[in-house]
């Protein structure tokens, strides 16, 4: 069940939070796939202009979808977060939120310290 809340402001953080995971649990998936492709000689995969093929592009494949989602999520985050600061300066807004079942395991770990509890 989803609730709505009224938003005065959202903090950057949130933003660059969700903007990351979002970009990398996208691109990262995307771009090993490119590895598998280019596991295979297809030129999917490019750096500084060089296809990358073989049992490098497999390897690099993860890498350059974690730096592509991660310059994505700084810049457009930046982008976002001015947006969402200049938006809230005049109006609030409605985000529809789903509460969390907290059980007994959350409860163990957020208590959780270490040499303590064993």
């Amino acid at each position: 069940m989803y609730k709505k809340i009224e938003v005065s402001r959202l903090s950057a953080g949130s933003v660059y939070k969700l903007l990351a995971i979002g970009t990398l649990c996208s691109m990262v998936p995307f771009c090993t796939l490119m590895g598998v492709l280019a596991l295979f000689g297809s030129h999917t995969l490019s750096w500084n202009d060089e296809p990358v093929t073989g049992m490098s592009g497999l390897l690099a494949g993860p890498f350059i979808g974690a730096f592509i989602g991660g310059c994505v999520a700084a810049l457009w985050g930046s982008v976002c977060a001015l947006g969402l600061w200049i938006y809230s300066r005049f109006f609030s807004y409605t985000i529809a939120v789903r509460e969390v079942q907290v059980d007994s395991h959350y409860h163990a770990l957020r208590d959780w310290k270490p040499g303590v509890n064993k």
